[in-house]
């Protein structure tokens, strides 16, 4: 069976071997080589390495097969050390860590697995190219070991390797227990408790999750205990592991006279044949297993108790988040006078006690961190360490996996591999599989790969796995997923792949069946399925699904399928409104050169259609009638006169009838037939072909509509569904802002500041045609309000990013409002610049402009203003339309009284309980001035709460009172321009027996 491990592999081998046995007789020089190999294989296995094969003069040794031990690759250099100072004949070693496949060669027919990978072939290398005496190490493991000396020498020409390497002659290990960063709260905690225990006994519980730092402490509180304080570290007590091994090795460490020393330790009678028994030198007693068990842990409590007779005990047992219940139990008892035992675990198993004090290690703060980091790298700079800090999330294994390549992309395998190693193999298998599924993966799923059996409790109580908000399984901790990856073989990768694919389509989950089934190398079928995904999920309007199953579709799509793959997310991009990715989905089979003609013509309907909502349409030399593919005609007809349009609408499939309502809308509003636009958007929401982007044109053009119809309440409620977050950020920006020109109409002014405010936010990304639409309303508002000089700073912004003929207009209206002789010759030089433009709107604007300045000047401007609202009719613009008939209303008082009061009567009945109430208000204030001017009574109609600080100021004047929203400042008025001058100029001569209106006067004021 393969298996990928991580190991340190010592490669030794006899120097100048050829010499001797030329030298030698043959039996010698076997005698000799033999007793060298087998002494150099002995310090081999006495350090814990695995003797792999022998080659002639030397063999391969390796450390961390059949299972590691965190101090694999310290173990291999101190074995390859004690190898060559030991060898009888002249021997060297390389050392080197990596990545391993361990394998049977030759169908497993030549016995015992072996290892292959780079490290292998390295360290042979490195042995051959070192001196008679001497270990070479590669960086890797130089940097595994963190106590260990070494010198770097020059980069070394090695066969096989392109460039040379530089390796570190060994020269054993540094003394002393090294720096603690980031600790020293919980290290002073630890040692002034160590002074409380000469008394009574102390338990310390030091848990926190897996690679925080929780045995580093423990083992450097140890190192650094004062004179006079014995210090015991139990091996690692995982399950499998007796208390009486580990206490045993412990002892015997401690102990001056070793094992023998227990021997004379004065125990009971019947505490003695236990404590014979338990460090290997009786025979089982032939006790039932729980009175034994409780035997062993009196018998050892009694020997701690006798060792800290000599002087206070520090005892540290490790891995105790999944002993066995006799060490558990033993930990559950208070420890005699004199010794402290720190019980390190990933959780607190022990509850509370009057000697148990609980000491939880979090991650290390960024600061702490990067001091680690630098400590492992020092050539890293500040910006390099500060990165790595923040990737090991304050975990110091994090920190290691980080600090062993170069790149400082993780290398995570050799540090948590222990840890997987001490896991039964079900548990270790539920872990990998977990690992393989993803980032995140439902527990029922691991036991179906897995078995029920899978230990998946096992995995989250020790801190391997931990539950989601969702209740799915993820990894505790950084890098321990990428770690338990770098040991699964690529067939078991597979197969897990394949068999969670399934799993997923059954449960009805086919995006995550996708991904598997991609995972696995099945790229066709994966293909298939995200189409299938796309699909449903459109029809179930679940649109971000629809999209994420397009593109992982076209992702995986090859050859002539791509093209149609491209096109349909293209497609689904235009329906959402992502005009600017619809258009460069099509490019994509635009570019093929072996597009066939009908996805070419697709392919430039899409872009076309994208164009004409971007507002920047291609020119296309097609003729309508040469395109086959009806997609395409219907693209061209919105770029068609309304009535060829009609004619070439008459002929699409059915399944393009939808789209062809909103063409058809446009066509009928451009003509004015404004009931048949209507009719035709209302038909194209009825329908349930109707895409969120079409849904929202389709609005706006029926608020358009009604709004023509002078029915702006209707349109306002038109606008009722938001856009929704389905379409992007810009859509929202052109829907309130059309709701801001409503609001306007309606009289509501600080909605429609609060509507615009938004909608200028998100304009950032908008295409120009909706930048236009929320710039043109803002500048109307700002006109209206009276802030004129706003007005103009955002109008020549706007128009430098967006040069329309709409806010050119705009402009122009602003410069007409404004006094000065600079403001005429600008005015001029605009106006001249939109000459010859056709739109209505602007030809309205343009003349309402003139007609204002000609009022200011003096001049006559009765055709201008009537142009104006005649223009305004055509183009079925009630704003407009109102303000050019109240300004002509203005120009006719002075030379028509009687046509002023007939107008303003007109003017009265059109806006009267319409909704337009900012021109309803101007009108009965029109009225008002025109009846006074003849001395009849006004009153009825000036009761009434004017919207505007302009009419507030009219209606004042014309009652000489403060009715209305009170005082309204000169300054307030002069923001209006022109019109503020007037309405100043209206309340300092009474309308009542003056003219308010003479050419003079006007003269007079400009």
């Amino acid at each position: 069976m393969q298996e990928r491990r991580w190991v340190s592999v010592v490669f030794f081998d006899l120097s100048r071997f050829t010499e001797y046995a030329l030298a030698h007789p043959l039996e010698d020089t076997w005698q000799a080589a033999n007793s060298a190999l087998q002494s150099a294989a002995g310090h081999a296995r006495l350090f814990g390495g695995h003797i792999d094969k022998f080659f002639g003069d030397g063999f391969l040794s390796v450390f961390g097969v059949p299972r590691s031990q965190e101090s694999d690759a310290r173990a291999a250099l101190e074995a390859a050390r004690a190898m060559v100072a030991s060898s009888p004949l002249p021997g060297r070693a390389g050392v080197a860590s990596g990545l391993v496949l361990r394998t049977p060669l030759g169908g497993g027919l030549a016995g015992d697995q072996t290892v292959l990978g780079p490290a292998v072939n390295l360290s042979q290398r490195l042995s051959q190219a070192a001196p008679p005496g001497e270990v070479w190490a590669d960086t890797t493991t130089m940097r595994l070991v963190s106590t260990a000396l070494g010198e770097a020498l020059p980069p070394q020409p090695l066969k096989g390797y392109a460039e040379p390497l530089t390796p570190f002659r060994y020269a054993g290990l540094r003394s002393g227990s090294g720096n603690l960063v980031g600790r020293s709260t919980e290290l002073r905690q630890l040692q002034e408790l160590l002074q409380k225990v000469g008394s009574s006994g102390r338990r310390v519980i030091l848990s926190g999750p897996m690679g925080v730092g929780k045995s580093y402490l423990a083992q450097h509180f140890v190192a650094t205990l004062p004179e006079g304080v014995q210090g015991l570290v139990a091996p690692r007590l995982t399950a499998g592991v007796a208390l009486r091994y580990a206490l045993r090795q412990g002892l015997q460490d401690l102990l001056k006279e070793g094992l023998s020393g227990l021997r004379e330790l004065e125990l009971p009678e019947r505490l003695r044949s236990i404590l014979t028994f338990s460090i290997g030198l009786d025979e089982h007693p032939g006790l039932p297993s729980s009175e034994l068990d409780a035997l062993l842990v009196e018998t050892w409590w009694q020997v701690l108790a006798k060792v800290a007779e000599k002087g206070p005990l520090v005892m540290v047992l490790e891995d105790l988040h999944n002993a066995d219940p006799t060490v558990l139990e033993f930990s559950r008892r208070q420890p005699p006078p004199g010794v402290l035992l720190l019980l390190v675990a990933r959780q607190n198993r022990w509850g509370s006690a009057s000697d148990l004090v609980s000491l939880e290690l979090a991650p290390l703060s960024l600061e702490h961190t990067q001091i680690l980091v630098l400590q492992a790298r020092p050539e890293l700079g500040t910006a390099t360490s500060l990165h790595l800090a923040e990737a090991s999330g304050g975990f110091p294994l994090a920190i290691q996996a980080l600090s062993l390549t170069n790149s400082g992309e993780p290398e995570p395998i050799p540090l948590y591999q222990p840890r997987l190693d001490s896991l039964p193999r079900l548990a270790r298998v539920a872990l990998q599989a977990s690992a393989v599924l993803g980032p995140t993966v439902p527990p029922e799923l691991v036991r179906h790969l897995v078995g029920e059996e899978a230990d998946l409790t096992r995995l989250v109580g020790e801190g391997f796995l931990e539950a989601d908000e969702h209740g799915q399984l993820k990894f505790a901790i950084p890098w321990l997923r990428e770690a338990t990856l770098g040991q699964v073989g690529g067939q078991q990768v597979q197969q897990w792949h394949q068999q969670a694919a399934r799993w997923y389509q059954r449960e009805g989950r086919l995006a995550e069946s996708a991904g598997h089934l991609e995972s696995a190398g099945e790229v066709t079928t994966a293909y298939r399925l995200w189409r299938v995904v796309a699909q449903t999920a459109w029809s179930e309007e679940n649109y971000a699904g629809a999209i994420l199953g397009y593109l992982e579709a076209l992702r995986l799509a090859e050859g002539s399928v791509r093209l149609n793959a491209a096109l349909e997310a293209a497609e689904a991009h235009l329906a959402l409104g992502r005009y600017l990715e619809a258009s460069e989905l099509a490019d994509l089979a635009l570019q093929a050169p072996e597009t066939p003609q009908v996805l070419r013509e697709r392919a430039l309907a899409i872009r076309l259609e994208a164009s004409l909502e971007l507002g920047q349409p291609e020119p296309l030399t097609l003729s309508p009638a040469a395109t086959q593919e009806p997609r395409l005609r219907l693209a061209l007809a919105r770029t068609l006169p309304p009535a060829e349009a009609r004619r070439l609408l008459g002929y699409l499939p059915s399944n393009l009838e939808s789209q062809s309502h909103l063409i058809l809308a446009r066509g009928w509003l451009a003509e004015g037939h404004l009931v048949r636009a209507q009719a035709e958007c209302e038909m194209y929401l009825d329908q349930s072909a109707a895409t969120p982007a079409g849904r929202f044109q389709a609005r706006i053009l029926l608020a358009q509509t009604l709004w023509r119809q002078f029915k702006p309440q209707d349109a306002w409620e038109a606008l009722s569904e938001e856009p929704g977050e389905v379409l992007p950020a810009w859509f929202s920006a052109w829907h309130q802002a059309t709701k801001a020109a409503l609001a306007l109409d309606l009289g509501d002014l600080a909605q429609a500041e609060r509507l615009l405010e938004r909608a200028l936010v998100l304009t950032e990304e908008a295409p120009d045609p909706c930048f236009e639409r929320v710039s043109s309303v803002y500048l109307r508002y700002l006109e209206e309000s009276g802030q004129l000089r706003e007005a103009r700073s955002f109008g020549e912004v706007a128009l430098a990013r967006t040069p329309t003929p709409l806010l050119l207009a705009h402009l122009v209206l602003i410069y007409a409002l404004t006094p000065g002789q600079a403001a005429a010759e600008m005015l001029g030089r605009l106006l001249r610049g939109l000459e010859g433009v056709q739109d209505l709107e602007v030809r309205a604007l343009c003349a309402l402009a003139t007609g204002f300045r000609a009022q200011y000047e003096g001049r006559p401007a009765r055709e201008s203003l009537r142009r104006a609202a005649l223009l305004a009719r055509q183009a079925h613009h009630p704003t407009l339309y109102f303000y050019a008939l109240i300004a002509l209303g203005q120009e006719l008082e002075s030379r028509d009284p009687k046509k002023s009061l007939v107008l303003s009567q007109y003017l009265l009945s059109q806006t009267a309980g319409r909704g337009f109430e900012v021109g309803h208000g101007y009108a009965r204030l029109l009225r008002a001035q025109a009846l006074l001017g003849q001395g009849r009574e006004t009153s009825s109609l000036l009761e009434f709460a004017p919207v505007t600080p302009l009419a507030r100021a009219w209606q004042a004047a014309l009652t000489s009172t403060r009715q209305g929203g009170g005082a309204v400042s000169p300054k307030a008025l002069g923001d209006y321009g022109i019109v503020g001058v007037w309405a100043r100029w209206l309340k300092r001569n009474s309308p009542w027996g003056v003219n308010p209106a003479t050419p003079r006067s006007q003269r007079d004021i400009g």
